[in-house]
């Protein structure tokens, strides 16, 4: 069963926003993240996913293109199909 909690978001002016995520749900079991764990944060409407990012998932492959090239076929192509490259 998924743990459900409403909580707020704050909006900070030049800086973003913070959701602040319960106790409750930090301490289940299921929630993976440590203090100081860089996040993903994906948007669909109306779904927020957070999840540890890959690797490949934190770079600007746009800049790095001669790097991306030297990459395995199979990571090109996650890279490709996320969008992360044009």
């Amino acid at each position: 069963m998924k743990k459900v909690a409403v909580s707020k978001i704050k909006y900070f002016k030049k800086s973003g926003a913070r959701v602040y995520i319960p106790q409750s749900v930090i301490e289940d079991p299921e929630w993976h993240f440590k203090d100081g764990d860089l996040v993903k944060i994906e948007i669909g409407n109306p779904v927020l996913t957070i999840s540890k990012p890959i690797w490949w998932e934190m770079l600007d492959w746009n800049e790095m293109k001669d790097t991306f090239n030297i990459l395995p076929e199979a990571t090109k192509e996650e890279i490709k199909k996320r969008g992360l490259i044009n």
